[in-house]
């Protein structure tokens, strides 16, 4: 009599992973301090920072210079109200004590402003009061008396407050997550169940994309509102944060292969989360080092994240070409999850 063999039916490796991806985002997201991190303090900075801006940025009365007929320089003085004054010169050139000097380009519809770099919230004024002008809908462009590109705070620290989400996405919400998981013995179970290890490590990627996504469109919205976030810009915006998530997971997984003990990963997480962000010009503006400092520094991989991203911000200052941001970033991305793949542990007694 021949036997029959019964076997199971083979699982799909879709299915597994599809299966995995839904507990480690469930995992995610009752992780307090990941959602914290990532969501919920970078947030309240965003909101902190808007609120020291009101209460400390300048808003006259401003002191212009228009280079035009005289009526153009009242209907200006005019819509700013507020004390501030503009009076019409025959031609561009410097003007001492003036907050700017305007130059109307009726070519191309656009206000040139020569900004005094000491009172940059003059450009938000004028645009403010553009509609109660004869340049109702023109563009403005300025830049510094000195030629130097304006320095915008909040264009500045919207992209810094990004990367700062999705750093603490890496560190606390994987790198930790990791460990913790090493810890508990659990990613050893997985690692002797049907599924593959490279899928059981993938559906880790899932829920962190899904909780980037939701803290890009919860700033892009706010971005867009204020005025430092054209619409049309959303696309490369994805873009750049897919590519600088990639980056920062690569070093999640780095680090939560490689270490072994939750605290010390919360307490090396803490303490690198910090130096990066000031170190890296994401919280703290790089002009403000040296050029001997500021020029090495602005190579890294973490700083020209932020320099991309502010590639996209009405505003933003930038030190470098969107392309080479973008490749330094992705060759980044390359080695460290090169290098993570090599070193990953998952058990606390095989290296």
């Amino acid at each position: 009599m021949n036997r029959v063999r019964l076997d199971a039916p083979p699982v799909s490796t879709t299915r597994q992973w599809k299966a995995l991806s839904r507990a480690m985002t469930r995992q995610l997201l009752r992780d307090p301090a990941a959602l914290f991190f990532t969501v919920v303090f970078p947030l309240l900075m965003a909101v902190f920072f808007v609120v020291l801006m009101q209460l400390t940025w300048v808003r006259g009365p401003f002191e212009l210079a228009v280079v035009g007929p005289g009526t153009q320089a009242t209907a200006l003085q005019e819509a700013l109200g507020g004390g501030s004054t503009a009076v019409a010169v025959a031609e561009a050139g410097p003007q001492p004590g003036k907050a700017a000097l305007i130059v109307p380009d009726a070519a191309s519809r656009t206000l040139r402003m020569a900004v005094d770099p000491e009172q940059p919230s003059v450009v938000a004024a004028v645009r403010a009061a553009l509609d109660d002008t004869p340049w109702q809908g023109w563009e403005v462009a300025a830049v510094g008396s000195d030629g130097s590109a304006l320095f915008d705070p909040m264009a500045f620290v919207i992209p810094g407050v990004l990367a700062f989400a999705l750093l603490s996405l890496a560190l606390t919400g994987t790198a930790s997550a990791l460990v913790a998981m090493r810890a508990s013995g659990t990613l050893r179970l997985l690692s002797t169940t049907p599924a593959r290890r490279p899928a059981v490590l993938l559906s880790l990627i899932p829920g962190r994309g899904l909780l980037a996504l939701a803290v890009l469109a919860l700033m892009g919205t706010g971005a867009v509102a204020g005025g430092l976030l054209e619409p049309a810009s959303m696309l490369r915006l994805l873009l750049t944060t897919a590519i600088g998530l990639v980056m920062l997971l690569a070093l999640g997984y780095l680090l939560g292969g490689l270490l072994s003990s939750p605290e010390v990963t919360n307490a090396i997480s803490g303490l690198l989360t910090p130096v990066l962000l000031m170190s890296t010009g994401l919280l703290f503006p790089l002009e403000l080092l040296p050029d001997s400092v500021a020029g090495p520094l602005s190579w890294t991989p973490l700083a020209m994240f932020g320099d991309a991203l502010r590639h996209d911000v009405v505003g933003g200052i930038t030190r470098h070409a969107l392309w080479l941001d973008w490749t330094v970033m992705a060759a980044t991305a390359a080695g460290l999850t090169a290098l993570a793949a090599r070193t990953f542990r998952w058990d606390t007694e095989r290296a």
